[in-house]
């Protein structure tokens, strides 16, 4: 880490950086591009609905709006302590800034961190306490140049996550994984410009010990949660993804060739891998899908279906059996049954696995009645015209709300307290979330324009 407090005798700052310098070079170049792309970050903020997880609670969301206040205020103050001949009444505002805003509101925000929580929280936490460190040295130290630049670039973890983020996105890399690589990208860049060559080596051993910690005195569910993927898209577990469109291809492939109910199992199976690309869609409900899919894979027509049935259907979709023990979780379905009924099939389907299925539409809505219906069309996972808790609070658990607050925000929304949401509800006192997922469905090829 690298220990230059010595104040500067000479200012302002920026007539005298030390360029022959490789470690402050680099450092200067990361703080010009932090300070270009904070251009993008805020015009993406102005221009993109906030995540819902910052409208259901109001703390969060007046913790949202003093974070980003905050953030702006120490960094226009940086800038001008850099280029002041006397930078020490900016400095000051830049350290109270970061230490008594924005510090504060990044540590309240962590817990809720989207992604996979066992790498982020920690690192997140690390970085933020650098954060603090540095703004408090820099009260001290009002004209050290090292804690006003190391004060400056750790304000930026998130600008910088999101330029990451949209990188990966635009080449589709890290799919299903996109914001913890973008997020760790950004502590990786960020960490070493302020400790050094030696930072990411603390990073990474930080992380390690403390989810040693964590899964030495955590639940076993505990741990499951904080080692899963928590996308800032609706996006599903993509391995169940895989698993549902072999589902819904059944579905589509025995609505459009009947022959198929009749086929020894064998035949049946192939037929409907070589006509996946052929079939017509319908765009029926998805209860009635469900249903479909049961038809398509109970062979015997018991109207019961085994396991055995259900794990040929998948090999012969192309699933490996060691994909489906280690991925698929049978367990959810059949909970130690060896045989489960067309209601359970279906209540399976359309709670569990829903949320990962597609629609196609000829156009998208142009009014925002338009756009608030296609989105709870697409939620309405058994077609009922209502949108159930259950529904609901799938979705918003699944943009990594916790449990409690999605429950409080559903309850306080639900004001004929009938325990489901119509769609007069959902449109006038759940703009957030239509806004927030209109665009979120179409980037993950949840809702799909036909050409």
């Amino acid at each position: 880490m690298a220990t230059n407090t010595t104040t500067f005798d000479l200012l302002p700052h920026n007539k005298h950086v030390d360029w022959e310098s490789p470690e402050t070079t680099f450092r200067m170049y990361v703080g010009y591009l932090s300070l270009l792309f904070d251009i993008g970050v805020l015009t993406y903020h102005f221009t993109t609905p906030f995540h819902p997880k910052f409208y259901v609670k109001t703390t969060r969301r007046r913790v949202l709006q003093l974070h980003i206040l905050s953030g702006c205020l120490e960094i226009i103050a940086c800038v001008c302590a850099f280029y002041a001949e006397d930078p020490t009444k900016y400095a000051y505002a830049a350290a109270a800034f970061g230490a008594i805003a924005h510090v504060p509101s990044t540590f309240y925000q962590i817990p809720t961190v989207l992604g996979i929580k066992a790498f982020l929280v920690p690192s997140l936490g690390l970085v933020t306490a650098l954060h603090g460190y540095f703004a408090i040295n820099l009260v001290l130290n009002p004209t050290s140049f090292y804690y006003l630049l190391s004060t400056y670039l750790t304000v930026h973890i998130y600008a910088w996550s999101r330029v990451f983020f949209a990188l990966y996105y635009r080449f589709k890399l890290f799919e299903g994984h996109r914001f913890s690589a973008a997020m760790l990208t950004s502590g990786t860049l960020l960490v070493p410009s302020v400790l050094g060559l030696r930072g990411n080596i603390g990073l990474i051993a930080f992380v390690i010990v403390s989810d040693i910690i964590l899964r030495s005195t955590g639940t076993v569910e505990f741990w499951k949660a904080w080692t899963t993927e928590h996308p800032r898209e609706l996006a599903s577990n993509p391995e169940k993804k895989v698993v549902l469109e072999a589902l819904v291809t059944a579905a589509e492939v025995s609505n459009a060739v009947e022959s198929l109910s009749v086929q020894e199992p064998k035949d049946r199976y192939s037929r409907i891998c070589a006509t996946v690309m052929t079939a017509n869609a319908r765009n029926t409900s998805p209860r009635e899908k469900a249903h479909a899919v049961f038809r398509a894979i109970d062979v015997n027509r018991d109207n019961e279906l085994s396991v055995g049935e259900f794990k040929d259907f998948l090999i012969a979709c192309g699933i490996s059996t060691f994909e489906m023990e280690d991925k698929l979780m049978l367990e959810g379905l059949f909970q130690n049954r060896k045989v489960v009924t067309a209601d359970d099939f279906c209540a399976w389907f359309t709670k569990s696995w829903i949320h990962s299925s597609s629609i196609s539409v000829p156009r998208l809505p142009s009014t925002p009645r338009g756009q608030a219906k296609l989105v709870f069309d697409t939620l309405d996972a058994d077609g009922s015209g209502t949108l159930d808790l259950v529904e609901l609070e799938t979705l918003l658990t699944s943009w990594g709300l916790p449990h409690t607050e999605a429950a409080a925000y559903l309850k306080e929304n639900d004001k004929d307290q009938s325990g489901a949401i119509e769609f007069q509800e959902f449109y006038e006192t759940m703009s957030t979330i239509w806004k927030f997922a209109i665009q979120s469905f179409i980037d993950e090829g949840k809702i799909r324009v036909e050409e």
